[in-house]
């Protein structure tokens, strides 16, 4: 009975951290712009190397804004922008190896904004949605879709100051050629797979 009594207390600290993956949750959360928190935010991609695995590497620097209405979701706004001289790869060696991806592969430089822009949101089941958008990158604009998960949500997050705050992670494909990024295509594959884990609070 004493160890339940110390556990309560804990339990209800604990629910009060943690999101809920409800569709009444989503509801309940207040419509408007929500901003990306960058330290709770990841971007990833990965190309086939030599047919042999997958090769992975992340934006550090990226940001985004949603403007959601719970009540209507297909009708949220999502716009990101991604700095491409921010690319990652931890190469244990080579000290310039990420300024090469982001200056030379993705010409940074002359191009120095990947820019992301929502232009149709579908829900596709109880927690799931489909997201297309335009990407510009490399003085190229196609379109890309995002396969989404709403992962959760909270009326009032004590760890973001009392605002409302919401979890997607995402997923997408896209050819790199489509941009006119075929450099080392010998032993580089076309195919570039995206993965995003995101949360947003209320501005």
């Amino acid at each position: 009975m004493r160890l339940l009594t110390l556990l309560l207390p804990l339990a209800l600290t604990a629910c009060a951290f943690t999101a809920e993956q409800t569709p009444q949750t989503l509801r309940t959360l207040p419509a408007g712009a929500y901003q990306l928190e960058k330290p709770h935010a990841s971007l990833t991609f990965r190309v086939k190397h030599l047919g042999l695995s997958w090769y992975t590497a992340r934006f550090a620097d990226f940001d985004a804004t949603l403007d959601f209405d719970p009540a209507n979701p297909t009708a949220a706004k999502l716009n990101a922008i991604i700095n491409p001289m921010s690319v990652r790869t931890d190469h244990p060696t080579d000290a310039e190896w990420d300024k090469r991806i982001g200056e030379d592969l993705m010409e940074g430089k002359a191009f120095p904004q990947i820019v992301f822009t929502s232009t149709k949101i579908e829900t596709t089941g109880e927690f799931t949605g489909r997201v297309t958008g335009n990407l510009a990158f490399m003085g190229v604009t196609e379109p890309v879709t995002l396969d989404v998960t709403y992962n959760g949500g909270m009326d009032r997050a004590v760890l973001y100051q009392g605002r409302a705050a919401v979890g997607f992670s995402a997923k997408g494909k896209l050819n790199r050629s489509d941009f006119g990024l075929t450099r080392y295509a010998s032993f580089v594959g076309d195919e570039v797979e995206i993965v995003i884990e995101a949360e947003f609070t209320r501005r």
